[in-house]
């Protein structure tokens, strides 16, 4: 399938007036271009801007609220609730981030919860956020379900991800972002759009089989088995049953019913090493991961990476030669 090289900033450009045609304020519809665009300069293609024809249909058939006005709920002096009104999680989570930041600079701390979002991309764009402010950071997200838990053969998980950041001196931040499925439901559809097969133990068809074709599968498996199975339990439970909003097969489909507000739960937590006692968390990070690269490679293996480490150098890539987009989700955009 033929791809599409676009810079950085023409791919935000084109998001943004997709997005502000659909109905959005240009703040938002900025904002959301840029965790999308972040997606995609980081090799995460499955949440960049494949992801904007359907926001857009969303918006057109009213399952978003494009004028959303975000409250806050001060429940302690580092716990809060933020109500993101039906609107776009990506602001949504930006939002929360900002305020988690702030608590946890005054009091070590920042829990904030988010309720009534929606999708809101990728989870490493707003975990950057605190590690650029020297703060360390986890997030996570609740899903529709698209997942079979260990041992089912019907859906009954969500992708249900989650995200970790760390702050290293003198260079870019350790972050892990992950599904807690075996493959990012995104990356199945980016596997249709591109013609592109799925590894194996990835997922199963409608009767409970494996299978490679992304035309085939049903549901997607958790990863690690039983260890996966419960993280993505744990990760509604601190998000949607946490919020009081739906969890599991409750939850309203992504694609499907475009005109209803899907209520998803989102979680932040920021901490702030200084405060905590360590000022020299950063840099004992950066040994971690300088010794971590160190470490002899296992046979046929190049050498030892630091999570991220691929999504700096991809991103490094995309600034000099543009970012791959696939024909079909670049003639939407240019459209």
């Amino acid at each position: 399938m033929t791809t599409q090289y676009v810079m950085e900033a023409e791919l935000k450009a084109l998001a943004v007036k997709k997005l502000e045609a659909a109905g959005l304020p240009a703040k938002t519809a900025d904002e959301v271009a840029d965790v999308l665009v972040h997606a995609d300069s980081t090799g995460v293609h499955s949440h960049g801007v494949m992801r904007v024809e359907h926001y857009c249909t969303r918006l057109q058939k009213g399952g978003l609220n494009p004028n959303a006005e975000f409250s806050i709920d001060q429940i302690s002096p580092s716990v809060a609730v933020l109500d993101s009104d039906d609107g776009m999680g990506h602001s949504a989570l930006i939002a929360a981030t900002n305020h988690a930041i702030e608590l946890a600079t005054e009091t070590g701390v920042g829990f904030v919860s988010i309720k009534n979002t929606s999708h809101c991309g990728a989870l490493s764009y707003f975990i950057q956020q605190a590690t650029d402010a020297g703060k360390i950071a986890i997030s996570m997200t609740q899903t529709d379900t698209c997942v079979a838990p260990y041992g089912g053969a019907a859906r009954f998980l969500g992708t249900n991800p989650i995200a970790f950041g760390f702050p290293v001196a003198d260079g870019e931040p350790m972050i892990v972002d992950m599904a807690t499925s075996a493959t990012a439901f995104g990356k199945l559809l980016h596997a249709k759009e591109t013609g592109k097969s799925i590894g194996p133990g990835l997922a199963i068809d409608a009767e409970g089989h494996e299978t490679t074709d992304p035309h085939k599968v049903e549901n997607l498996l958790p990863f690690g088995g039983h260890k996966g199975s419960g993280i993505a339990l744990s990760i509604d439970a601190l998000t949607g049953i946490l919020m009081g909003a739906n969890f599991g097969n409750h939850i309203v489909r992504m694609y499907g019913d475009y005109d209803k507000f899907r209520k998803l739960a989102s979680l932040v937590i920021v901490i702030d090493p200084d405060k905590l006692g360590n000022p020299l968390f950063a840099t004992m990070m950066k040994a971690m991961v300088t010794e971590l690269r160190e470490v002899p490679p296992a046979p046929d293996v190049e050498k030892v990476l630091a999570p991220n480490d691929l999504q700096v150098e991809y991103k490094a890539k995309c600034s000099k030669e543009g970012i791959p987009v696939p024909q079909g989700v670049y003639d939407y955009l240019v459209s």
